[in-house]
């Protein structure tokens, strides 16, 4: 990259397998929804859009060169839908009642103190901090328009773990490329 092209990264954790198996299920249980491919189940903590290669030499450092803390991670029974992708349509209009063909559907992650460090440690250093940070989980993509009351009776996972791993990862298409993984547990 040394050509001055810039790619769109992000830090996210990998999280238990027994939460990624749950995940799993409920996606199977939803035919509106399409879901996320088992090895791209992760919580977002920050964006590093439009990182040159001097960035992602400043990142990978920082994943890799930091004993970092491990979160327990546990869902916290909320969902919420949106999409960052359609914001950008200006006919998109949030619907607090409908999730719209296209939006995320979301399962909340509680947001323990170790999470929270995490992202603050992250974000302070290489940027990218959200007012509205809400950590969480995709469930996977709403196929076609669905009231957003049909995914209150979803049987989340309730139990909890470890995270498993802090990646960098890049973002584009339909999966999103490790660059690299700092091994937590």
């Amino acid at each position: 990259m040394a050509d001055g092209r810039t790619i769109n990264a992000f830090f996210s954790l990998h999280i238990p397998t027994e939460l990624v198996d749950g995940v799993i299920a409920l996606q199977q249980e939803r035919d509106a929804v399409q879901a996320q491919k088992r090895e791209e189940i992760h919580i977002t903590l920050a964006f590093l859009h439009d990182a040159d290669a001097a960035k992602l030499a400043d990142a990978a450092a920082l994943t890799s060169g930091k004993t970092w803390p491990v979160p327990r991670i546990r869902f916290s029974g909320e969902v919420r839908h949106g999409s960052w992708d359609l914001q950008k349509n200006p006919d998109y209009h949030y619907d607090d009642a409908t999730i719209q063909k296209g939006e995320q559907i979301r399962l909340g992650v509680e947001p323990v103190q170790e999470l929270l460090d995490l992202y603050a440690d992250l974000t302070s250093t290489l940027g990218g901090k959200e007012d509205t940070y809400w950590p969480h989980v995709t469930l996977g993509i709403a196929r076609e328009d669905i009231p957003a009351a049909s995914m209150a009776d979803l049987d989340i996972p309730s139990e909890g773990g470890p995270a498993r791993s802090l990646d960098l990862r890049q973002a584009g298409g339909s999966t999103f490329r490790i660059l690299v993984r700092r091994d937590l547990s």
